[in-house]
């Protein structure tokens, strides 16, 4: 880890409260390893950053045999990404967002805990269904600013692994539990729409956090009632349509803005349609009040999409903007599958469980260095089919450009060597 950049040794350095002296020495070989890339195909080969008198051992010990408390590991991480992203004080309102992702097994029939899922995409030569692990992972959206203006970017704070039994839904909701977010902030999970659900709004509720989503369009919403009637109970609902018959029924009831809004690659002025409603069946007993956000694009043949959020005071466009930044969670995912998601051929289902997690932390690093957070000094390549250097690849490329020639070992010379340099 001494051959890491000092700034990201002091980043690790605040995990090691989590764990003993050992196991975190083995825990700074293996993020190393990952960042560099020598763990990418085998964990045991971080184990070349460390003394001669090091056990790779050790490195298997950390998946299967330490102790270490994955509710604290989130926890920590969500408390890291906060302290560094807002270190003169927390906002009214974070972004959390939330989603699954498959990774493939070649050699599944030797790993625990696999199943299969269905392929999202087709690929050539493949099956439609492939055999591997389901990954729930948890992020934190935030904005950054560029030369171009601000943009949205997210570092991933949590996952846990999808087994038979439990759906998505309450994965997320256990995540949310998990990050121990702080009080005194509206936190708001910005989902999609197979997520979005009865028992993952209930789980939000529980924790007094907030939802936003994407919902079907046969989704049906209600009103408050006008009028109540004179003997009887009174009513809790009023009229009930479904969303995207909203803007031909009751036009007069949705109150309407514009915004611009980044669409198939060009600036377009978008026409966004917001309505108070309630929302049934959540509570037990009760009333779920939500806002409905409808988005059509004018001049475009594009259906309209219908956004739900029970955050009451979460202003409509701020809510389209922010369900804007959802996609950055799939670049998340693309970048833990580069830094070896789906190399790893443990046999452990704890070992498949802390896999995610420590893949975490060193996306945090890596999307902190290209967002300008965490500040380090590293080569530019200056590779003229490539000129971006502030992406997450780019940035472990030259990462390890910045540790080679510090990691690098030179094998000692043998007799054999030797005399083939003598015989040339």
């Amino acid at each position: 880890m001494e051959s890491l950049p000092s700034q990201l040794i002091t980043f690790i350095n605040q995990l090691r409260p989590l764990m003993r002296r050992e196991v975190f020495d083995t825990f700074g070989l293996l993020l190393t390893g990952i960042l560099v890339g020598e763990a990418k195909h085998g964990t045991v080969r971080s184990s070349v950053f460390a003394s001669g008198n090091y056990w790779p051992q050790r490195l298997s010990d950390l998946f299967c045999r330490h102790k270490l408390s994955h509710q604290s590991l989130m926890a920590a991480l969500a408390r890291l990404a906060l302290g560094h992203l807002y270190p003169h004080g927390l906002p009214e309102r974070l972004f959390w967002v939330a989603d699954a992702t498959h990774t493939e097994k070649p050699f599944a029939e030797r790993i625990a805990s696999t199943g299969l899922f269905h392929r999202t995409k087709r690929v050539m030569g493949r099956a439609k269904h492939l055999k591997g692990h389901c990954y729930v992972y948890a992020a934190h959206l935030y904005r950054y600013s560029t030369e171009r203006g601000s943009r949205w970017a997210s570092v991933l704070c949590g996952a846990l692994l999808y087994v038979k039994g439990r759906s998505i839904p309450e994965l997320v909701g256990q995540l949310a539990g998990h990050l121990r977010l702080p009080a005194g902030v509206r936190h708001v999970w910005v989902v999609d729409r197979g997520i979005l659900s009865r028992p993952r709004m209930r789980a939000t509720s529980a924790l007094s956090q907030f939802v936003l989503g994407r919902v079907r369009c046969n989704t049906v919403v209600y009103f408050a009632p006008r009028r109540q009637p004179r003997r009887g109970r009174p009513r809790a609902y009023g009229q009930k349509c479904r969303v995207d018959r909203l803007l031909s029924r009751f036009p007069q009831w949705l109150g309407e803005q514009k915004m611009v809004l980044r669409v198939r690659g060009k600036e377009r002025i978008v026409k966004v349609h917001d309505a108070p409603v309630l929302l049934r069946g959540i509570l037990s007993g009760q009333v779920m009040p939500a806002r409905v956000i409808l988005i059509t694009v004018p001049g475009l043949k594009l259906k309209p999409w219908y956004l739900v959020t029970t955050d009451m005071e979460l202003e409509p466009r701020s809510a389209v903007r922010a369900y804007d930044g959802r996609y950055q969670i799939e670049t998340n995912f693309d970048e833990v599958k580069e830094l070896g998601l789906g190399h790893y051929q443990g046999r452990s289902g704890q070992g498949v469980r802390r896999w995610p997690l420590f893949l975490c932390v060193a996306q945090m690093m890596l999307q902190f260095i290209a967002t300008g957070v965490l500040p380090v000094e590293l080569p530019a390549l200056n590779w003229s089919w490539y000129e971006r250097e502030n992406t997450v690849g780019q940035v472990r490329r030259r990462l390890i450009e910045n540790c080679r020639p510090r990691l690098s070992r030179r094998k000692a010379e043998t007799a054999t060597m030797q005399k083939m340099r003598e015989a040339a």
